[in-house]
């Protein structure tokens, strides 16, 4: 690129970041939030209506979407409505179900009432009690004592859960092995006050196998020799999921990157940009339980030969005063993209974590950084459209379009990584 270049290429790529319109951005995501695509969980009948809207979105572009599917062992949720009711000097009544209480991630099922009193766990024997744990061990240490527990008599575990600020237990879709013993997370407050009251509980968990599945579209490449070194923009649709009776939007996340990443493919393509390297979108399936589907779409790559740069974004509904980058290995042309992007849009980024798909292609060898700018209610049912804040989608495209159009663009840099 030279020095000449230089200010064309800049007002081309303002251009881009101008051309970006957060209200389509927000149509997209206000579609991925209907009740009908019930929280959009994996393996579900909304998560496939989401899937056809976002091929139904980028194909409309002229773009050819393709949707990969593929296989996600240990999916769990619930199977009809969770009943935990009390009775007894300190509480008394039926508590709500991701108030008051919440299935635990490593819970066996509970497909009949289990009853019994509560007592504290400290190692004895509690034939038919319900064993109050207030220090949660972690991996092999909490099978043992659940193990423990069983042999003792117990008939399941209550362990604490602090509300998050929506005021709902945040809902948690992905764990390690279940034990074979029923466990309930109860609030914490509450859970302080059942020693001697009777629990009377149902907690139906269903567990298996689902298929996810990734949409994946190209703006292709110029040149030739940089067909497999493609720029990588990725996000992911899946979200936690609905509660049985309860609607879950998912829109901050992570409805908000979802609507950001079809509205920037919209704008490269209405704004006719070439670019010398490809143009890669994926919209990820089953992020929410352990990131499978960047999992299986960066093997996919791997065994392709080809080395993307990739931008994740997850959760853009919210400005917090700074996008968090996280940068990967080897990531440096990318970082050095954002900071430029930053700089003339005037974004503040900041390194921090962004525990997401950007793993995966980090893991996986490939230069990779995560952005997010936040979300308000994060797991909870109040996580809808209306808590989205349009200046952050904003935000997020113009800094995506600016950092990408260099990227797809810097021929020669791309070409000696």
């Amino acid at each position: 690129m030279t020095t000449t270049a230089r200010p064309e290429i800049e007002r081309r790529l303002m251009a881009l970041a101008d051309a970006f319109d957060e209200s389509r951005a927000m149509a997209v995501l206000e579609s991925l939030c209907a009740e009908r695509l019930s929280g959009r969980a994996v393996g579900t009948r909304g998560r496939d209506h989401a899937t056809g809207l976002i091929v139904s979105e980028l194909g409309a572009l002229g773009l050819r979407p393709v949707t990969d599917t593929f296989q996600v062992p240990g999916v769990f949720r619930l199977d009809s409505q969770p009943m935990f009711t009390v009775s007894g000097p300190h509480l008394s009544g039926a508590l709500e179900h991701r108030r008051d209480f919440a299935e635990h991630p490593r819970s066996a099922s509970i497909d009949r009432p289990v009853e019994g009193p509560v007592s504290r766990w400290d190692g004895a024997p509690r034939d038919g009690a319900w064993s109050v744990v207030e220090r949660v061990p972690s991996g092999s240490a909490f099978a043992e004592l659940a193990d423990s527990v069983r042999a003792g008599g117990g008939i399941g575990l209550l362990t604490p859960q602090r509300p998050a600020a929506s005021g709902f237990l945040t809902k948690r879709v992905v764990g390690e092995a279940p034990v074979d013993l029923p466990v309930i997370a109860v609030r914490d407050e509450h859970l302080a006050a059942l020693d001697g009251d009777t629990v009377r509980a149902i907690m139906p968990i269903w567990r298996g196998t689902v298929t996810g599945a990734n949409v994946v579209a190209a703006l292709p490449g110029t040149d030739p020799d940089l067909a497999g070194r493609p720029v990588l923009v990725t996000a992911h649709y899946d979200g936690v999921g609905a509660d049985p009776g309860r609607h879950y939007p998912c829109a901050g996340d992570n409805a908000s990157g979802t609507g950001v990443l079809v509205e920037v493919a919209r704008t490269l393509v209405a704004q006719r940009f070439t670019p010398a390297r490809p143009v890669v979108f994926a919209a990820l399936d089953a992020e929410e339980v352990g990131a499978r589907g960047s999992l299986h779409h960066a093997g996919r790559l791997a065994a392709a030969g080809d080395r993307p740069d990739v931008v994740n974004l997850d959760m853009a509904a919210k400005f917090n005063g700074a996008v968090a980058a996280e940068l990967g290995p080897d990531s440096e042309a990318i970082r050095d993209a954002l900071d430029q992007a930053g700089r003339m849009l005037g974004i503040p980024l900041a390194v921090g974590p962004v525990a997401s798909d950007n793993r995966r292609y980090a893991a996986a060898g490939f230069p990779a950084v995560g952005l997010g700018l936040g979300a308000a209610h994060y797991h909870s049912p109040l996580d809808g459209p209306e808590h989205v804040e349009p200046g952050a989608l904003r935000m997020a495209g113009r800094l995506l379009l600016v950092a990408i159009g260099r990227l797809a663009l810097e021929t020669t840099r791309a070409a000696g990584a």
